[in-house]
């Protein structure tokens, strides 16, 4: 009960003059962070809609030393925001350069950060920058992101159509490592994605990212195409026989 009517309080979703909807919902861990992701997906789109992850990171190689302005991802291309600024030189424990990086459990210089795909691996770090851009193609991007909000900054999530969001814990309270399963929607391709800290010396990292699929309906087995075979082939030989009846 407890977890549902924190769920309730923030699942929360942001709607401007644009036609986006960005919902966060915060979860206790990653089982649950995709149990809502399904229920989700069910409850806005139908029950023969399912999440599908596009992105892991998992092909690209981790860093804690060497990082990127610009990746082109199965969801777009992230990059480095016009305005952003590096990691704090001395409060930050990243790179301390402009750029995002990609990590796992044994590269990160960060705690609270990690991969939520089951099995674990890597993720997409902001190394602490204060803007990171993802383009995508996409009218329905969902993803997990940990450690928000927990050392002073404020993360607002904004689309290309104005909408965004700062629906997290906020600093005061929100705790390492919490993790959020957000999903961004829009009836035409969502465009531009920005992530905006308000400091330099917090971060997050995303992983797991994705879309939904109508999946189509599942291909019968051999054995029913058999059975339906013969079937068919008992009503041809039954109109055959009314047929040549009917000759008679």
């Amino acid at each position: 009960m407890q977890r549902t009517l924190i769920s309730m309080l923030f699942t929360l979703f942001a709607v401007s003059a644009g036609a986006s909807t960005i919902t966060i919902v915060p979860a206790s861990s990653i089982s649950n962070a995709y149990a809502d992701e399904s229920a989700w997906v069910q409850s806005n789109f139908g029950s023969s809609f399912e999440p599908e992850t596009l992105e892991t990171f998992n092909e690209f190689t981790a860093s804690d030393t060497t990082g990127y302005t610009s990746l082109s991802t199965s969801v777009g291309t992230f990059s480095v925001a016009g305005s952003s600024q590096p990691g704090s030189s001395t409060l930050s424990t990243g790179t301390h350069q402009n750029q995002f990086t990609i990590l796992d459990s044994s590269d990160t210089p960060f705690s609270g950060r990690y991969s939520t795909t089951p099995g674990g691996g890597n993720w997409l770090d902001s190394n602490d920058i204060t803007g990171v851009k993802l383009t995508t193609s996409l009218n329905t991007l969902l993803f997990m992101i940990t450690d928000v909000n927990d050392t002073g900054g404020t993360l607002t999530i904004k689309t290309q159509d104005g909408t965004q969001s700062s629906a997290f814990v906020p600093s005061s309270t929100a705790q390492n490592g919490d993790l959020y399963f957000v999903a961004i929607t829009s009836p035409n391709p969502i465009g531009e994605v920005w992530f905006l800290n308000s400091s330099n010396a917090d971060g997050w990292g995303i992983d797991d990212l994705g879309t939904i699929v109508d999946p189509p309906a599942p291909t019968p087995e051999p054995a029913t195409l058999s059975i339906a075979g013969l079937g068919l082939a008992g009503i041809v030989l039954a109109k055959k026989y009314k047929t040549s009846r009917s000759a008679c």
